[in-house]
């Protein structure tokens, strides 16, 4: 027994000296000291539970410690201090379980917290995340939705020129099987017309022979008796300037005589006004009687004589031709507006001229017959068959817009008199663009482009005069990504 209250004491006082350096636990340690501390438990401490208890100590609400019937009570010395051991261990663990609360209690409502703002950050971000999303799918509806992409094209239009051959004649010909005529028949009619013309042309040689003085006076007499005067009659001007007249006349008394005057050396400060001249050659006294007048001024002139050249013939010759055909046309024309009339000669014509060359003559008689053939058919059946050759030759995506038919220009290729079948040939031209519904842009190129790429791709296609670009919403200078969002017109020429 002594043994076991030895034992007990001792653990009791180690115990306590453990108690004790617990307690001392906040206290700074000394430097190169180490303190060892023996703790003995009888049971495994458990962290999570919430209350603390020792096994080898008697509850807090017992005063007095009792060993055991087997420890005898031979120890009344020591229970006093083992009460106050009791107490304690007993504040001690009451004081370890207020403040593991505490923390428990702060700790728990700092997670809280942290959580709330964690949960609030969290929600605020898939906010913003939604908003962003929804934002994203509007831009994306109204792009697909509303962008649209219009092109306005106005065509180049194109001339295109050809000719072909008319058959003409009294009926429609019919076809001979085998026969590949490349005539387009038209019905029509061909005569003859007899013609003659005269005309006179003036000979264009000329050769100089000096200057000279052209004019005319009026020899005027107031005497009692007429006055012969011969050619080379002089006349004097007031300024002493010298004069002839061309020709003898005689100047009946009371009247007058015009005649022509030359100088003797013609210079331009001869071309004188009109004024009055003296007769120096008659006596004094019938100077103021007989004398003469210019009513209209002298001109300084150069002397030439005309002759005819080979030139003038040959134009004659040349004319002659078409002066028939004029005549002709003049013959036939009935006023039918309707019909179309062409004229060529049928036979070489006849030609007389009354000069030759280098003779000096001022002018020249020509004179020309001859047999003119007369084609005419109605001019709006030849417009239809020239129509229906445009329309061949436009391709399919494009149409004819411009055609004149009175720009068509017809000649006479040849003819036959005794059959009446003649063939005409007409030169026409006409103007060709885009049609509204053609497909000249692929709008699959388009797609995704912006309006740089546009234009450099529409700059590159033919028969486009200018276009026009319409994006919707404007602010978008890009071609939507879908081939039906993407439209093109074309303007009508």
């Amino acid at each position: 027994m002594p043994k076991t209250k030895s034992t007990a004491s001792a653990a009791i006082k180690k115990s306590s000296k453990s108690v004790k350096k617990i307690g001392e636990k906040n206290k700074p340690l000394k430097k190169n000291k180490t303190v060892i501390v023996d703790i003995i438990a009888d049971e495994e401490f458990n962290s999570s539970a919430t209350d603390f208890s020792f096994p080898d100590l008697p509850p807090k609400n017992i005063e007095t410690y009792s060993p055991d019937a087997s420890a005898g009570s031979d120890l009344p010395d020591e229970q006093p201090e083992i009460d106050q051991q009791k107490r304690f261990f007993s504040d001690l663990v009451a004081d370890m379980k207020n403040k593991s609360d505490q923390v428990d209690s702060s700790s728990n409502s700092e997670v809280n917290s942290r959580k709330v703002r964690k949960s609030l950050g969290l929600y605020r971000r898939l906010v913003v995340k939604f908003v962003i999303l929804v934002l994203v799918l509007a831009a994306l509806v109204t792009y697909f939705s509303f962008s649209k992409l219009t092109i306005i094209i106005t065509p180049q239009g194109e001339t295109i020129k050809d000719s072909l051959l008319l058959k003409v004649s009294g009926q429609l010909a019919t076809t001979t099987p085998g026969e590949n005529d490349p005539r387009e028949a038209v019905v029509g009619s061909m005569q003859l017309v007899e013609t003659q013309v005269e005309k006179t042309y003036p000979a264009s040689g000329e050769d100089f022979l000096g200057q000279e003085i052209v004019g005319q006076v009026k020899i005027i007499n107031h005497y009692s008796k007429s006055q012969s005067l011969i050619a080379t009659t002089r006349l004097l001007s007031p300024d002493n300037k010298l004069f002839r007249i061309k020709e003898a006349v005689n100047v009946p008394a009371g009247g007058e005589v015009e005649v022509d005057i030359y100088a003797d050396k013609p210079t331009a400060d001869l071309a004188i006004g009109p004024t009055t001249f003296t007769i120096p050659g008659l006596w004094l006294g019938l100077q103021a009687e007989i004398f003469a007048q210019n009513d209209a001024p002298f001109v300084f002139q150069q002397k030439t004589v005309k002759y005819i050249k080979e030139t003038d013939l040959q134009r004659a010759s040349d004319e002659a031709s078409n002066l028939l055909l004029k005549q002709a046309a003049e013959q036939v024309a009935s006023g039918d507006q309707g019909r179309y009339y062409l004229y060529t000669l049928a036979a070489p014509l006849s030609l007389e001229i009354n000069a030759r060359a280098e003779a000096q003559q001022e002018n020249f008689t020509a004179k020309a017959s001859g047999q003119v053939a007369v084609v005419s058919f109605s001019k709006e059946e030849a417009a239809r068959t020239v129509a229906s050759r445009l329309n061949f030759l436009v391709p399919d995506d494009k149409e004819l817009i411009g055609f004149d038919k009175e720009s068509l220009v017809y000649s006479l290729e040849n003819f036959d008199i005794e059959s009446g079948v003649a063939t005409v040939k007409v030169s026409f031209s006409g103007v060709m663009a885009l049609k509204q519904d053609s497909e000249i842009i692929d709008r699959r190129q388009l797609i995704n482009l912006n309006e740089e790429q546009i234009d450099q791709y529409l700059q590159d296609l033919p028969g486009i005069k200018n276009y026009e670009l319409k994006f919707s919403p404007s602010f978008i200078k890009k071609a939507p990504n879908l081939l039906d969002r993407i439209q093109v017109k074309i303007n009508k020429l």
